[in-house]
């Protein structure tokens, strides 16, 4: 195939019926459409624009094509190394090239950051891909236009170099060119917090996941691989994120009208052969009789074994209709202790830590400090310990 019709300056590349129906096949393992799209566009620039870099330049360029599963479920983009540089392909099906639109992800995420970024266009069909212009990571920082409802950096076409040939001259003349320019790290979270922040991803009324947090919490998810890994499973783990099973929310005003959700037990439900185990549970825990309780039981997966606790949540409503929580927790077995170390959280709709509380030696209960919550306040309780961690959302 021949380009009579283009620009001496750009590069055009043919890409083969066998190229187009092998990433249009490992496209269709993606849930949303557009991971399917961004898929089949990636694919086909790593087969294409790869091998014709390495005949012609760059032999040694290389990409990790483990890495980019986990990131095109969400975000558009592929990077491929030569040496110490990065070169980010950003390929785009519309015939519009009038501005370069990147990701936030690929300029503000410390290790997602490229050298040079360069504009691909690939033909609907998919028989042939363009890139029709290259800048770098210093002119999209600083020069760009930040697009915050899409979360987008922009820079004109008349700002981009056209000639991919001016690249190479560059990097043989110059090899050490400024082309990064220097970004804040983004904050840390902790993997409680990461935790809560994936299970608020996975709800069925998220659509879009990389808009849903801010940006900095969002970024720090997937600036960690095993994070951002977690999350590319938890989204094909769903079946077009319209049926997912993530669990509703434990509506805690329906506990007065004596409504609960499976799992939640009365004491004496579960101890109904052992009345005194039961009665031993209400007096550490206060009983009174405006108060509800329920208690669940919990399999804790420790680095020593299987072991259960029992998760206990006692209400009390309040004249100014707020409710009082008070969380504890146990072993099942009221003549033995806790696991050491294992933690017990209060966390915000958000996943921040709003309190927590860790099990020493000998600890035979453990329990937050009591707080109040006005009707409809959503908050999240954890219990963690080693490589396992168990989270329950609540509204109150």
């Amino acid at each position: 195939m021949t380009f009579a019709f283009a620009p001496p300056t750009e590069l055009w590349l043919e890409v083969s019926p066998a190229v187009q129906n092998q990433s249009w096949q490992q496209s269709q393992s993606f849930v949303t459409s557009g991971g399917r799209w961004n898929t089949y566009l990636n694919q086909i620039c790593i087969s294409t624009f790869l091998p014709w870099l390495q005949a012609e330049y760059a032999p040694e360029a290389t990409v990790d094509v483990t890495a980019f599963p986990s990131c095109w479920e969400v975000v558009n983009g592929t990077v491929i190394t030569i040496d110490t540089k990065r070169l980010l392909l950003i390929p785009d099906k519309t015939l519009e090239t009038k501005e370069f639109s990147v990701p936030q992800e690929w300029i503000d995420i410390p290790n997602w950051v490229a050298d040079y970024y360069l504009a691909v266009q690939v033909n609907p069909e998919g028989e042939w891909m363009r890139i029709w212009g290259y800048t770098t990571h210093e002119q999209l920082k600083t020069a760009g236009s930040y697009e915050p409802e899409s979360r987008t950096y922009s820079l004109d076409a008349s700002e981009m170099i056209q000639d991919l040939n001016v690249l190479w001259v560059v990097r043989q003349l110059y090899p050490n060119e400024q082309t990064q320019t220097e970004i804040a790290p983004l904050p840390a979270i902790s993997d409680t917090q990461a935790e809560n922040l994936l299970q608020r991803l996975a709800s069925p009324a998220v659509f879009n996941p990389r808009l849903e947090l801010p940006f900095e919490r969002w970024g720090a998810l997937l600036e960690r691989s095993d994070w951002r890994q977690r999350l590319y499973q938890q989204l094909r783990g769903e079946t077009a994120r319209e049926s997912s099973a993530t669990p509703a929310s434990v509506n805690l005003s329906q506990w007065f009208q004596n409504v609960f959700e499976e799992g939640w037990q009365a004491l004496e439900a579960l101890f109904g052969q052992e009345p005194n185990l039961a009665f031993n549970f209400r007096q550490a825990s206060a009983s009174s009789e405006q108060q509800v309780r329920r208690v669940k039981p919990i399999n804790l997966n420790t680095q020593a074994g299987s072991e259960t606790v029992l998760l206990m949540l006692t209400l009390a409503a309040q004249i100014d209709g707020r409710v009082e929580i008070r969380v504890q927790l146990y072993p099942i077995d009221r003549n033995s202790y806790l696991p050491a170390h294992v933690i017990l959280a209060l966390l915000s709709a958000s996943g921040e830590v709003v309190q927590s509380v860790q099990a020493r030696e000998q600890d035979d209960s453990i329990q937050l400090k009591r707080f109040k919550c006005a009707p409809g306040k959503q908050f999240s309780i954890q219990v963690a310990i080693d490589d396992f961690s168990f989270t329950e959302s609540f509204v109150s």
